[in-house]
């Protein structure tokens, strides 16, 4: 049987908004090559996820078990090896985030396949399969001929639009017996969260720092923007390599890359993996006290000026544009 087969992600028991943009880099090439595309969720419960992911599937195969949470590397790869033996499909994709990022290249060293990671596009060229990705810290695209005894990529899934929902696929569960001789034992599981609120992969707004807000004192001007807008708390490298708050609220490509309709970047200078991390970004504020920062190359809507006296003011002046509506 062959097939492109996509990995779903759960996101509290549902769907992640980044699944049906997976589907959609998904449909796109299984219509090139012609085959069905064919879906699959791993999880402790699955049924809410499974009713939510059609978007033209042919078959969902489906894989539960209390040891799915909390994550381990192990677990997913035996469950994603089993789906691949009984789907057989020619090629497979992931969203591509931090847990992708671990346990899959590991999976292709176990199957011998042939990977290529964070790809921002995949395309058909004379039966090939070309994935393009930034390199070079985000200042170039490259592209790769994905080869091997199976062929796998990991895909910047904001740079898809979400797929339909449609289509009703035939359910396969499969039961994956956890391995006796694991290697990895979780003792205890913290949320290193620094707000509430959206995911940054599913936010629709998101407000970053950068190095500019001046120090760990000051963050609070991030958080209490992001909480009145109801956004997403995003930073740029260095703020999350300084520790001022955990490395899962960093975009960029060596963190999250990100398509919320509005991005307001403070103090963020914009380098080049930064601005590839927001390239699929609708709109984009920049607030910075240099004229010269990088990010003013990206942003729709620029502010040269102190962020303390900007940022207050413009999440004010929303407050009562809504408030008028």
């Amino acid at each position: 049987m062959a097939g492109v087969l996509i990995f779903g992600e759960l996101s509290d028991g549902a769907l992640a908004p980044a699944t049906l943009r997976l589907a959609s880099a998904g449909a796109q090439i299984a219509q090139a090559l012609g085959e069905p595309l064919i879906g699959a969720l791993v999880g402790n419960e699955v049924g809410r996820a499974a009713d939510e992911f059609r978007c033209g599937l042919t078959t969902l195969y489906c894989v539960q078990g209390a040891h799915y949470r909390p994550y381990t590397a192990e677990a997913c790869m035996a469950a994603a090896q089993a789906v691949i033996e009984a789907s057989a499909p020619s090629l497979v994709l992931f969203a591509h985030g931090a847990e992708t990022r671990d346990w899959v290249p590991r999976l292709a060293a176990r199957i011998d396949a042939g990977l290529v990671m964070d790809c921002a596009g995949l395309t058909v060229e004379e039966h090939a399969l070309v994935a393009t990705k930034p390199v070079n810290g985000g200042g170039v695209s490259a592209e790769y001929v994905i080869r091997g005894a199976h062929r796998m990529a990991t895909v910047q899934a904001s740079a898809f639009e979400p797929s339909a929902v449609e289509g009703t696929p035939e359910r396969i569960a499969l039961t994956v017996t956890p391995s006796a001789d694991t290697r990895v034992t979780v003792l205890a599981e913290e949320s290193a969260g620094a707000t509430s609120g959206p995911r940054l992969k599913d936010a629709k707004i998101i407000v970053s720092g950068g190095r500019g807000i001046g120090g760990p004192d000051n963050w609070h001007f991030i958080e209490e923007a992001s909480a009145a807008l109801g956004a997403a708390v995003g930073c740029s490298r260095p703020v999350a390599d300084s520790g001022w708050v955990p490395s899962s609220h960093q975009v960029g490509l060596s963190g999250t890359s990100v398509s919320p309709d509005l991005y307001i970047a403070v103090g963020i200078s914009g380098a080049a993996q930064h601005l590839a991390g927001i390239s699929a970004a609708r709109k984009v504020v920049a607030i910075n006290n240099s004229a010269e920062a990088d990010i003013f190359s990206r942003a729709d809507y620029g502010v040269v000026g102190d962020y303390r006296e900007v940022l207050p003011a413009f999440v004010e002046r929303v407050k009562q544009l809504r408030g008028s509506n």
